[in-house]
């Protein structure tokens, strides 16, 4: 084989992998049925080889489980599990503050950094009430994180905390917003833009636990959030629409 041939599949084999994380992910298929190597050929439009190769992937990432004798199935994830994984995505990043600490930030990180701090300021004081104002505060989430991890200057740390995001409602994206109690729901935004605030100075202070502590701290509220704001139907509801929302389950509990 040569080097070409095995990059064209390597690569095939990357984009099948993302394209049946994606559609597991938005509830393509049933959950609670085997899923068949031949389905997922059909569907991605690849070889059984390849399809089988991306299902061993999603069964390491968790996505998938496979039982003897009787092939893959979608998991599904309770609550429970859902924030425990964001408090393990929330060490990671507590070692990524850590180290970016101890490095020193760039004077273009620290540009990064306020700007997205400004401009979630800017939101929070005018009040993030309607569908695309929770959608600019997402995306300022997900930039500030993702500024934190490459700041860290880790090659391992990236792709350790890219696994974990692939678990349903574990990702920096994936906001559950309050539908019970606007004041909560405000209060919650602003706590989580104070601990922004915090751990972008503590970084810039080169003071690292403290910004290890404190990105620690905002994962584990982070969680909290999670699991108090998932209890209300209305907000379920919302959180079944976003990318692995149809795979967590009914009750507190782990099914397969």
């Amino acid at each position: 084989m040569t080097g070409s041939h095995l990059r064209k599949i390597t690569l095939l084999l990357v984009d099948a992998t993302a394209a049946l994380r994606s559609k597991i992910l938005s509830g393509t298929f049933d959950v609670g049925k085997k899923l068949r190597e031949v389905t997922v050929a059909e569907e991605l439009d690849v070889s059984r080889t390849i399809a089988r190769l991306a299902m061993s992937t999603l069964e390491h990432e968790g996505l998938l489980v496979r039982e003897p004798n009787r092939g893959s199935w979608i998991r599904l994830f309770s609550i429970e599990e859902i924030a425990d994984a964001i408090e393990v995505r929330g060490e990671l990043e507590a070692m990524a503050a850590r180290k970016v600490a101890e490095h020193g930030l760039s004077d273009e990180s620290i540009r990064t950094f306020q700007a997205i701090i400004d401009d979630s300021d800017t939101l929070l004081k005018a009040g993030v009430r309607s569908a695309a104002d929770q959608s600019t505060w997402r995306e300022l989430n997900v930039s500030y994180h993702a500024t934190l991890i490459s700041a860290s200057q880790s090659r391992a740390l990236p792709n350790s905390i890219e696994q974990i995001s692939h678990l349903p409602l574990v990702s920096t994206s994936a906001i559950v917003f309050d539908k019970t109690d606007d004041a909560l729901g405000q209060h919650q935004l602003e706590d989580a833009f104070a601990d922004h605030v915090e751990i972008f100075d503590a970084m810039k202070a080169r003071q690292g636990m403290r910004a290890a502590d404190r990105m620690r701290e905002h994962a584990y509220k982070n969680a909290q959030n999670k699991r108090r704001n998932l209890a209300d139907p209305k907000a379920m509801k919302a959180a079944r629409a976003l990318p692995g929302g149809a795979l967590i389950a009914q009750s507190n509990h782990t099914e397969t």
